[in-house]
């Protein structure tokens, strides 16, 4: 719709003089910072349930949630295919669990398995495309990380 001026990343594209393009660049470099510390927080939890601390629980918190954010920001700067290889394990894993699995366990559980319906079919088509996004997620995960190398 613009042609060539369209820039790669949609917030170089916004107008810089409005109050509008600011607030949606702001809330863009917000967003991942949120999702990722509501991401550690049942780690951190689980790190500060399951070991006997001599001080506060507010202190505690911080104290393991600083040091789990430290340690993954040094391991993502050390690893250099860092990114890639959490996309492998993304794809790989992570529609595993979500997408595969609780088709497959339903069919099971439920016996749809055994009666042609709509039911089986759906599941079906749900565990086909999770198939499908399981194989393309992972080669284009290992192209990326054989082309890096």
């Amino acid at each position: 719709m613009f042609g060539e001026d369209v820039k790669s990343q949609v917030t170089l594209n916004l107008p810089r003089d409005k109050l509008s393009s600011y607030v949606a660049i702001y809330t863009t470099l917000i967003n991942p910072i949120t999702k990722y510390a509501l991401n550690l927080t049942p780690t951190i939890i689980a790190i500060r349930n399951n070991v006997s601390w001599k001080y506060s629980k507010r202190f505690t918190h911080m104290l393991v949630g600083t040091s789990l954010l430290i340690s993954t920001l040094i391991v993502a700067m050390a690893i250099p295919l860092f990114g890639s290889i959490m996309a492998l394990a993304g794809a790989l894993l992570s529609v595993t669990v979500s997408i595969l699995v609780p088709s497959v366990c339903y069919l099971k559980i439920s016996g749809a398995y055994k009666r042609f319906g709509c039911e089986m079919m759906i599941n079906c088509i749900i565990i086909v495309i999770g198939v499908v996004i399981v194989v393309v997620g992972t080669c284009s995960s290992l192209v990326d990380i054989v082309q890096n190398l």
